[in-house]
């Protein structure tokens, strides 16, 4: 019972299939209220109950999954005295900030008026200088951790890939997607498809993050520490 937190037994299975059913529900109740509002169904959306609002409910327990992640990492280092879930700790940390305080948008903003962009540029300066800042991020992200891959032995890089991926992805929903967002609504403006594309991937992205969020704290919460994985590296073959 080498887990951050014994009392949680769930498998990660189990626990990543609870934390997705509630991502679903949210994402399924985003998408039907903003149905029912184009039917003329109902008069307005309820914000509180938004995945793409912040500080709405989805947003607020996607706060808290990245909290639990942090207390985790922090607390597998302290006890079994590794610096590897410490660091990515800090990085989790870098996420969780950015995403309650939308430190991207704001950066990006004050970078975006100093941009010397060409003039076919400047509609999606924004957008630009938020890239700017998430490449700022993710430069500090590999600092934090890019010996973790070469010089902290097996399971440091084991541990460290799995955590990679996770970013890589949420990346892919919190950049990628972000921007195509952003150039299909500035695109896709005064014509009947800015009704819904926008709409559709605004859900793409903020619920992709959501279900980066409850993977990875499925995944954390059934980490086991490290004398577990030495062992379990052991005695893999080869």
């Amino acid at each position: 019972m080498d887990r951050p937190f014994p009392i949680i037994t769930m498998s990660f299975t189990a626990i990543l299939l609870l934390l997705l059913s509630v991502d679903v529900a949210f994402m399924l109740l985003d998408a039907a209220s903003f149905l029912a509002e184009k039917a003329a169904l109902i008069s307005d959306i309820p914000t509180e109950l938004k995945i793409t609002v912040d500080g709405a409910l989805p947003e607020v327990l996607g706060y808290v999954k990245w909290a639990i992640i942090i207390v985790a990492l922090v607390w597998l280092a302290i006890r079994d005295l590794w610096s590897v879930p410490f660091r990515w700790a800090l990085v989790f940390l870098m996420v969780l900030i950015d995403d309650s305080l939308q430190e991207h948008e704001t950066i990006g903003a004050m970078i975006a008026d100093s941009l010397p962009l060409p003039a076919s540029l400047q509609s999606q300066s924004q957008d630009i200088g938020e890239v700017m800042v998430f490449g700022a991020m993710g430069l500090i992200a590999i600092l934090l951790t890019a010996t973790l891959f070469t010089r902290n032995g097996p399971v440091a890089r084991a541990l460290s890939i799995r955590f990679m991926l996770i970013i890589v992805f949420l990346a892919f929903f919190g950049v990628a997607l972000d921007f195509l967002h952003q150039s299909i609504r500035l695109f896709t403006e005064g014509s009947f498809a800015a009704q819904f594309l926008p709409q559709v991937f605004a859900l793409l992205e903020d619920g992709g993050e959501m279900v980066m969020a409850s993977i990875a704290t499925a995944f954390v919460l059934t980490l086991p520490g490290i004398e577990s994985m030495s062992r379990r590296a052991k005695a893999v073959p080869g």
